[in-house]
């Protein structure tokens, strides 16, 4: 519930969000819709005494007379014809009693409260403290209870007047009406059937205005020589101005710290019926009847009940307006417009530290509450913008005005919709402009926001915002580093979640590896989680990852990706040969086949060869391969060098076939010459015959002239290096035989 925070000042006056009567001054008057509605917030309608201990808007009250908020907001009637105090709390509603037993009469002063007899309480005020202050008009006392405890601090009892300049204990006060308290501590009485109005400050009681004559005279002189008729309500604002409600002159009155009276609401000429009129206009320009109400907020606006109008109005920086009422004596119009509503002789209008405002709607035996309008944008998704809702600003009034401002608070903006200007709002005469607002939660659960539209030098009118939100989908998708890692690579596999709307999932996601879990769950930083692994053997890895979800996100599953684990691995080619036999010179070619192992290998595999014969070379095709995904062929040709050497070494007439001939040519003499000769012939032949023989190639143990054929063990190597410098060699053997 607010008020003049539902207020905007245009045109030099501030005036509530209502279509309101203007002078022919010219004046902008802003409507906005949706406005404030009126609630009831305590009461049946029924005259009664019941209801404690539950709802407040289910007791049954009886005349209540005036109304009161403490700083946190808890609520507080002068229940009157009942006899009693009660309280409405802030935190549930409902309603208890605070001092009085409900019967009529006078007792229990230095007991409890709730134990006390009072009689007509009409007026009540609550300090900085919490202490209650209570206007015990029938008992001609003030009381105050603290502590649970009650006590009279003013009043004998007896009606009269007397006292001033002594201990108010002693005074005699005449029907008091109405209390108010400073932040210092000091109480105002409407001292009402004395005329007066009277100030106690440390136990000592004085009269602050009023001769004590029932009149109207005094204004723009010293309060103490002013004439009132019939003062039943007071209050303080915090300069320390004393407000007077002015009953039987329909006037507000005000004295300022310098003790000077004068007329700030209300003219024309006296009357017992008093008269309506005004609005749109200067406050001491308006007619009001039987003002029995009056409080002022902490910008110095002031909220009158306005009793026999029927109308709550308010004064702002001079102009005033009807706040809520629209001047039919009757019940009718809660949860509706403030200009819709029915009051029956509302008798007090108050406000707490954050504008709520409570109203003593006597005759209908309630209290009223004006309240701020609602948005409400329904249930949304965490980060979804929801359905639009439109606030239109119209200026109802007969000149421009001016919104300086329009704040928006909570998860809530306006859109590109809107035809209101950004910052300040300028609208002419009956023109009109519309803020299209949307709601996009950050959070689930019920969520609250406002819009403030703020006018220089006046309170803001306010809209209150409301939405729900609710989990938002999400999707998770894992990625890895290593798009073809090989054996023993690490790989870095990655989590990212992504809500629907905006915002940032929290929440852990677990890895999976062919369906089991790949170590700890991994708590998001950022919307995204990763963890790192490897993978001892080749192969093909499903590789998934769900995340768990959190207050905002619902859980997802990633799709699995396939991970390719690589390995190679190459052997002799189907219908090949791992042996070979060459001559000298010539060339042997082995037909080899690359396999990738554990899927397709991305990396190209260079080849070599060691084990050759001296001087042999081998040539690879082609030199480097990447398999890819099926197996491919390669060759590796050994080349020989050429067997020269021997021929130049040994021919038919060297080594030993020259020696025996030497033998035979060499010249033996006598018995020893004729035992030679035979063996030397038979030696020369043999050695023919082996010459001959090398130089034909014959025999299977020998090779080129008579060479001995050599067998060399040939190991081929492939090598592969993958994206992070891991060297994989595989290796076969081959045979090869030089004759």
């Amino acid at each position: 519930m607010k008020t003049l925070r539902e207020t905007v000042r245009v045109g030099g006056l501030a005036v509530a969000g209502l279509t309101l009567c203007l002078s022919a001054s010219a004046q902008g008057v802003l409507t906005v819709t949706p406005g404030p509605v009126t609630a009831t917030t305590a009461g049946t309608g029924a005259v009664g005494y019941s209801g404690d201990g539950g709802a407040a808007v289910s007791a049954t009250l009886a005349s209540p007379s005036a109304v009161a908020y403490d700083s946190s907001g808890n609520l507080f009637v002068a229940d009157a014809a009942n006899h009693v105090i009660r309280e409405v709390l802030a935190s549930n509603g409902k309603i208890q009693t605070v001092a009085g037993t409900g019967v009529e009469g006078y007792s229990g002063d230095g007991g409890a409260a709730t134990s006390a007899q009072l009689d007509t309480p009409t007026g009540i005020a609550v300090d900085t403290s919490g202490n209650l202050y209570i206007a015990d008009s029938h008992n001609h006392r003030v009381r105050l209870v603290s502590g649970g405890t009650i006590t009279t601090i003013a009043g004998t009892g007896a009606a009269g007047f007397s006292g001033d300049g002594a201990a108010a204990t002693s005074a005699q006060l005449n029907m008091p009406h109405g209390v108010a308290v400073d932040a210092s501590g000091n109480v105002y009485i409407a001292d009402t059937n004395n005329f007066r109005v009277r100030k106690l400050s440390s136990g000592n009681i004085t009269t602050i205005a009023g001769t004590g004559e029932q009149n109207f005279a005094g204004d723009a002189g010293a309060a103490t020589a002013a004439a009132l008729d019939s003062p039943v309500a007071v209050a303080v604002d915090g300069a320390g101005n004393v407000y007077v409600a002015d009953l039987h002159n329909q006037r507000i009155r005000a004295i300022n710290t310098s003790g000077v009276i004068s007329t700030v609401v209300g003219s024309g000429a006296l009357s017992f019926a008093g008269g309506f009129g005004g609005d749109g206009s200067s406050a001491t320009a308006a007619a009001l009847s039987r003002p029995s109400g009056v409080s002022v907020d902490a910008a110095g606006n002031l909220y009158i009940a306005d009793s026999n109008n029927q109308r709550i109005r308010a004064v702002t920086a001079g102009g005033i307006a009807t706040l809520a009422g629209n001047g039919t004596q009757g019940f009718a119009g809660d949860g509706g417009a403030l200009n819709a509503a029915s009051f029956d002789t509302p008798v007090a209008a108050v406000l707490d530290a954050n504008g709520d405002v409570s109203v003593a709607d006597r005759g209908n035996q309630r209290l009223r509450g004006i309240a701020d309008s609602t948005l409400n944008f329904g249930s949304a998704l965490v980060g979804v913008a929801s359905a639009t809702e439109t606030v239109t600003l119209s200026n109802t009034g007969n000149a421009g005005l001016t919104v300086s401002s329009a704040a928006i608070t909570g998860p809530f903006a306006r859109t590109s919709s809107s035809t209101c200007a950004t910052g300040s709002i300028t609208l002419a005469a009956s023109a009109s402009c519309t803020l299209v607002l949307t709601f996009t939660p950050t959070t689930t659960g019920t969520v609250s926001g406002a819009l403030a539209l703020n006018g220089a030098g006046a309170q803001p009118q306010t809209i209150a915002l409301s939405g729900n939100g609710t989990q938002a989908s999400t999707t998770t998708m894992v990625v890895s580093s290593d798009p073809a890692p090989f054996v023993g690579d690490a790989v870095t596999l990655t989590a990212t979640v992504t809500p629907k709307g905006a915002g940032t999932p929290t929440g852990t996601v677990t890895f999976y590896s062919n369906g089991s879990p790949l170590y700890a769950s991994q708590r998001l930083a950022n919307g995204s989680a990763s963890v790192i692994t490897s993978f001892s053997t080749s192969g093909t890895y499903a590789i998934g990852a769900t995340y768990s979800g959190d207050s905002n996100y619902t859980t997802s599953t990633a799709a699995t990706i396939v991970q390719p684990v690589g390995d190679f691995s190459f052997n002799i080619a189907s219908g090949g040969s791992s042996t070979a036999s060459v001559v000298p010179g010539n060339s042997a070619v082995f037909n080899f086949s690359l396999l990738p192992v554990g899927g397709p290998l991305s990396f190209p595999v260079a080849f070599s060869a060691t084990g050759l014969p001296k001087g042999a070379t081998a040539t690879f095709s082609p030199a480097t391969l990447t398999a890819g995904s099926t197996a491919q062929p390669f060759t590796m040709s050994i080349k020989t060098p050429a067997q020269s050497g021997m021929l130049k070494r040994y021919g038919p007439m060297g080594g030993g076939s020259t020696l025996a001939v030497a033998m035979l040519l060499f010249p033996f003499s006598g018995k020893r010459k004729r035992r030679l000769r035979p063996l030397l012939m038979t030696s020369v032949g043999l050695l023919s015959l082996g010459t001959m023989a090398m130089m034909t190639g014959c025999g299977t143990s020998e090779g080129f002239f008579g060479q001995q054929a050599q067998t060399y063990n040939i190991i081929v190597s492939g090598t592969a290096t993958s994206l992070q410098g891991t060297t994989l060699v595989r290796t076969t053997s081959v045979t090869l035989t030089v004759q």
